[in-house]
C-alpha cells in the first residue's frame, strides 16, 4: 500500500551544473540538430548568452538527480507495475549551458482509481537556477495493484 502520510514531502535538494559536453549527447540522442543546442555562435547570433538546453533536458537531469524509482521506494511502492503516464512542463525562463540547476520534487497527491486496482502518484518538480524558478513539471506515475482475486 503506497504511503500516503508523504502527500507534501519535499525532497533535500540536489544541484547540477548544465555542462556543453552533456547537452551535445542529449541533442544527439533526441535528434534535435538546431545548432543553437551546441554552437555558442549560432546561440549567440539567437540572442542567448549561451546555448540553451532542449526543454527535455530537464528531464534527464531530473531522472538521474531525483530519480522515479528513489521516490517509489520512499513510498513503499515497489517498481513492478508503475508506469509513468504523463508529465508536462511550464517554463519561466530558459536554462542554460554553463547554469547550474537546483531541483527538488514534491509529493502532491496520491489516489486510488477502479476500485484500488490503480494507485496515481502525482509528482511535482522545481527547477531554479541562481534562486529563480526557471520551470516547473508535474508528473503522474499509475502503479497497477495487485486485488485478491473474488471468492
Amino acid at each position: 500500500m503506497t504511503d500516503r502520510s508523504r502527500i507534501g514531502h519535499m525532497t533535500a535538494p540536489t544541484t547540477h551544473a548544465v555542462d556543453a559536453w552533456r547537452v551535445k549527447l542529449f541533442c544527439q540522442a533526441i535528434g534535435e540538430t538546431d545548432p543553437v543546442f551546441h554552437d555558442a555562435a549560432a546561440a549567440r547570433r539567437a540572442g542567448h548568452r549561451a546555448c540553451p538546453v532542449p526543454p527535455t533536458f530537464l528531464k534527464a537531469l531530473e531522472s538521474e538527480h531525483q530519480s522515479g524509482a528513489a521516490l517509489m521506494k520512499l513510498l513503499d511502492v515497489p517498481m513492478t507495475g508503475v508506469l509513468h503516464a504523463e508529465q508536462r512542463f511550464e517554463f519561466e525562463s530558459p536554462v542554460h549551458v554553463g547554469d547550474t540547476v537546483e531541483i527538488s520534487r514534491t509529493v502532491a497527491e496520491i489516489f486510488d482509481k477502479r476500485g484500488g486496482a490503480m494507485t496515481f502518484i502525482v509528482v511535482d518538480s522545481h527547477f531554479r537556477v541562481a534562486g529563480q524558478a526557471v520551470a516547473s513539471a508535474r508528473q503522474t506515475i499509475v502503479v497497477r495493484n495487485s486485488m485478491p482475486a473474488a471468492a
